[in-house]
């Protein structure tokens, strides 16, 4: 049975501590970037090459919620100008590989390194030099680090729950790193609100965008 909430001024304390320790994760992480950045500059080249050739692509894959994340963030990438697909790690040992085209690169979403599927996707991957691979995770230390040839740190110090190791910081630092990037590019390709109204004519985003091209 579910504790009773006697107290909600306490629990929506715990909430404004959760989204602390959150916003703590992506401090870090922006420390860590800020303080050596040779790593992360090596992925930035691979993405930036790829956004810039004609024809290429941006590929996210992984599994479960890392697979969601990757769904949001090709969606986002694409919006804003930089042509992008998410394909489930799973899906694509069963024949999804066949979007890759030379040129494209992958972006391997796996906390822990390690997740079986994304492993064994980027094993086949491995074997065509023409695609490459860049992973993000806690680790460059991990299977999948010693497989991609770039690595974007997005380590935490711990998530939301001590007692349930539900991805929750991870997941969210995960997101917004993404989100960074997309907008690296869309900056690099001077994307205006005139190419993101030809992309997002819908709803208050696309009226707003489409009134700001005016």
């Amino acid at each position: 049975m579910p504790a009773p909430i006697d107290d909600l001024e306490c629990a929506a304390l715990d909430v404004a501590s959760s989204l602390e320790l959150t916003s703590l994760a992506m401090k870090q992480c922006a420390d860590r970037l800020r303080s050596n950045s040779t790593t992360f500059k090596s992925a930035l080249r691979l993405l930036i090459r790829t956004a810039d050739r004609p024809g290429s692509k941006i590929v996210f894959t992984g599994v479960g919620k890392s697979y969601q994340i990757g769904k949001k963030l090709a969606a986002t990438f694409t919006s804003v100008g930089t042509l992008s697909i998410c394909i489930h790690a799973t899906e694509a040992l069963h024949g999804d590989m066949g979007v890759l085209v030379p040129g494209d690169c992958v972006i391997a979403l796996s906390y822990s390194g390690a997740t079986e599927e994304v492993l064994r996707m980027t094993e086949h991957i491995r074997m065509d030099k023409r695609v490459c691979v860049v992973g993000m995770g806690r680790s460059s230390d991990s299977p999948l680090g010693a497989l991609c040839d770039a690595w974007i740190d997005s380590a935490v110090a711990s998530e939301l729950s001590d007692s349930v190791n539900a991805p929750t910081c991870s997941s969210s630092l995960m997101l917004a790193i993404g989100d960074a990037l997309a907008v690296l590019l869309m900056n690099r390709r001077q994307f205006g609100p005139a190419d993101f109204a030809r992309n997002h004519p819908g709803g208050h985003l696309g009226r707003s965008a489409s009134q700001g091209a005016m």
